[in-house]
């Protein structure tokens, strides 16, 4: 019924446009609750390159970097943070599902027509709760205006087309009667049919390390490069000298090749003496039993094509707004779909022996439908000056298939609702005071499912308070929140290794505070600072999930007793600004207590998944980020602009005890590496040009799964995009803009070592797109 009122709503509003020569709205601002000069806040508009997912969207901002779960799934990584840890937004309303419990799971996402993605790198637990513990990404989808448009009508056309790069189109339209309406109108559509990659799917090391110099097989390196590795004892024929003459008459006495060999010229047998001919294959010296490799592939390893990599997404969306003289009102109505292959990956795990030919590939199909409400009053009510409402419903259906056979199927079905009262500014002090709540039901299906059905419920409210006297900024924040996690009736069944007898309804109380403050030093200096500390409440899965959970590669194993996770981050930030020049230096340090990890148990199941549970210890994150640029005129040869970062993050344990140490190590695996990278911006006239370069180190702080990690090589991801706007003497045509971008220009073997598909499914090789953007 809450999604027919808002679709009402909508044609409402779009039914009583009409034209106006007298525009008469009045400025209005749009948001109750500033972006802080204190968070290490980052906002990346939206351009021509090729996004294919919101973690490549957001890679070249230091300490973010891409899941890159395959070039299909990607999402941002926060200083080695993400996940349940870092909240996804559109419009400011969380979007988080499936995809922060499975990583193979995409963030749905719309990379022709968003208009920008802000990304706030410092914990952002006051304002959205505990899934913010480790930053916050909010993505401005453009449906919903919240200012006037220039003109009453506009249409933006976009074509590409990709060479080892997605095809794509869409069109977006504007219109509005200058007085009181707006509304925008989105399609779009992506498709590809396969990537290329530079090499083979799978890494070198998958052949040259899976049995080390001490013996044995690397088992862990096995199983994430989809190998069949084991060490077979075979009896060397050419170590012993004569071939046992009675054993070669009576072939049946024997018990295996060993049994035809002897050391012996003569053997005797039921009272007869036989005499043992020579060996001739005979060499002195040799071992009787040597070691034979097998090293078969479970999954192909494909050459130059990374097999299963198709991609297919679409999108259609309206979105309306309706003015008035103290504010407005929108609503929007968006739908989602998208279908792709998990590269190199296969669901079955195939045991010993099976031929990888009868392999199925995994494919992931997500739908999604949002609706949403948002709405800004200026002064509702004494000493308030403005009130903002946020209300959405979410409906994400999420699956994983083998083959065209459904493995599972999960639904995310959450409601959310925002109120922020901003007060009237005494002096230079100013605030808000926040009220939410979320409600979301998630429902399973399918003979692979590994969680329960459960009802979770978070309520929340928060005060957020700022003085600014100019030269100086100060902040604190306060949230107190409340999650219920309750179970409902389903089929779910825990694995005989569960650590959960009774699954139980679980409830947790948070507290989160943040302090912090801005201050100039002098003309050319200034520094920030920021304290917090945040809860966060374990997730569904990290509670409840059991039995195999393949996109993972592991057979994962819950528990309901685990406590909150409680981070305390403290974040410093130096700045320096003369003339064109800009420089930051950030350091941060968060100290987790009882931080939630998957432990290996030591222990394989079947088709040699490892068990891992979810468990807790203290830990801390620390790394630094420097960011530079210089911006120069360069007259009439037009605008330039150098920038350059690096970032470094490490994820340690503190004093491990000798299980996490000897399986899981010091540092988690799959933490990102350390990065160093350079952009170019020039433009003149119609001209643009951006010529981008990211170097990343190869990793130095492994982690274990029981054995160490393998780290793989360096490499240097460089992108390229140039435009120009052309000359259009149309009375129809506003505006035409016609683009080239290429991605991993040099062509390389590029495995984040973040990656969980390092082994098996490096990132496309040199890619172009090329398109046109027509503006009417």
């Amino acid at each position: 019924m809450r999604r027919h009122l808002l679709a009402a709503a909508i044609l409402f509003v779009v039914h009583n446009a009409h034209a106006s020569d007298d525009p008469t709205l009045p400025a209005v601002r749009v948001e109750a609750s500033k972006p802080s000069r204190i968070d290490s806040i980052v906002t990346v508009e939206a351009s021509q390159a090729q996004n294919r997912t919101l973690g490549g969207m957001l890679e070249h901002v230091s300490g973010v970097q891409n899941s890159a779960f395959g070039p299909n799934a990607g999402a941002p990584v926060i200083r080695s943070l993400s996940g349940n840890r870092v909240q996804i937004l559109e419009d400011g309303q969380s979007i988080l599902g499936m995809n922060a419990f499975s990583g193979d799971i995409n963030i749905p996402f719309d990379p022709l027509f968003v208009r920008s993605v802000t990304v706030n790198k410092s914990s952002d637990t006051v304002r959205y709760g505990g899934n913010a513990i480790g930053g916050s990404v909010d993505i401005d989808s453009g449906l919903i205006s919240r200012t006037m448009e220039d003109k009453d009508q506009s249409m933006e056309l976009v074509l590409r087309k990709g060479f080892n790069a997605a095809d794509a189109q869409g069109f977006r339209m504007n219109f509005n009667n200058q007085r009181n309406v707006s509304t925008n109108l989105q399609v779009s559509r992506q498709r590809i049919s396969y990537y290329d990659i530079p090499g083979n799917s799978k890494a070198g090391v998958c052949n040259t390390r899976l049995f080390p110099a001490t013996g044995g097989v690397n088992s862990a390196l096995a199983d994430s490069c989809q190998k069949e590795a084991r060490v077979q004892q075979l009896y060397n024929k050419a170590s012993q000298p004569y071939i046992d003459q009675f054993m070669t008459e009576n072939p049946d006495w024997a018990d295996g090749d060993f049994s035809f060999y002897t050391n012996s010229p003569t053997s005797v047998w039921q009272r007869r003496t036989y005499i043992n001919p020579v060996n001739p294959a005979y060499v002195a010296g040799t071992p009787s039993y040597v070691q034979k490799q097998i090293n078969n592939d479970v999954t192909p390893d494909y050459h130059h094509r990374l097999g299963n990599s198709y991609s297919r997404s679409s999108q259609v969306a309206l979105g309306s707004t309706w003015f008035f003289d103290r504010g407005y009102v929108g609503v929007s109505i968006d739908a989602k779909d998208s279908e792709y292959g998990v590269p190199g990956f296969s669901m079955q795990n195939l045991s010993f022996g099976a031929n990888p030919a009868d392999g199925l590939p995994v494919g992931v199909v997500i739908k999604q439908q949002r609706y949403a409400l948002e709405a800004l009053l200026r002064d509702p009510l004494p000493h308030v000056e403005r009130a903002e409402l946020r209300v959405s419903t979410l409906d994400n259906t999420s699956g994983e298939r083998l083959g065209s056979t459904r493995a599972n199927d999960y639904d995310f079905q959450s409601t959310q609702a925002e109120l922020l009262l901003a007060n009237q500014p005494v002096g230079p002090l100013s605030g808000v005071l926040g009220l939410s709540h979320q409600a979301r039901d998630v429902t399973g299906s399918g003979a692979l499912r590994y969680l329960p059905d459960v009802e979770t419920r978070s309520n929340a409210v928060f005060l957020k308070e700022t003085l600014d006297v100019g030269w100086a900024s100060f902040d604190a924040g306060v949230r107190h929140e409340r999650v219920d996690h309750d179970l409902q009736p389903s089929r779910f069944k825990t694995s005989r290794n569960a650590a959960n007898s009774t699954l139980q309804d679980r409830s947790y109380r948070l507290n989160s505070y943040t302090l912090g403050s801005y201050v100039e030093l002098g003309p050319l200096f200034a520094a920030k600072v920021r304290y917090s500390s945040s809860q966060r409440a374990p997730e569904i899965n990290e509670l409840y999930a059991s039995n195999a959970h393949y996109s993972v590669m592991t057979q994962e194993e819950g528990n309901q007793n685990l406590q909150p996770e409680r981070a305390k981050n403290l974040e410093l930030t130096g700045l320096f600004h003369l003339g064109g020049f800009a420089l930051s230096a950030t350091a941060y340090r968060m100290k987790y207590e009882n931080y939630l990890y998957q432990g290996h148990s030591g222990m394989q199941m079947a088709n040699r998944l490892p068990l891992k549970y979810w468990k807790q210890t203290d830990t801390t994150v620390k790394g630094f980020e420097i960011d530079a640029s210089q911006a120069l005129d360069l007259g009439g040869y037009g605008k330039l602009n150098l920038s350059a970062f690096a970032d470094l993050v490490r994820n340690q344990a503190d004093r491990p005890d000798t299980l996490r140490a000897h399986n899981d190590g010091e540092y988690l695996p799959n933490m990102p590496t350390n990065r160093y990278g350079a952009t170019l911006q020039w433009q003149r006239d119609s001209w643009k040009v951006q010529l981008s370069s990211t170097y990343y180190d190869k990793q130095k702080y492994l982690g274990r799964n029981v054995s160490e990690e393998i780290p793989l090589d360096a490499f240097n991801l460089v992108d390229l995009q140039i435009s120009r706007e052309l000359p259009v003497r149309n009375a129809y045509i506003a505006g035409m803009e016609v683009f080239v971008n290429g991605s991993n220009l040099l062509d390389d073997d590029a495995r984040p070592h973040n990656s969980p598909l390092k082994y098996i499914a490096p990132l496309p090789g040199r890619g172009f797109q090329v398109g046109v953007t027509v503006r009417l």
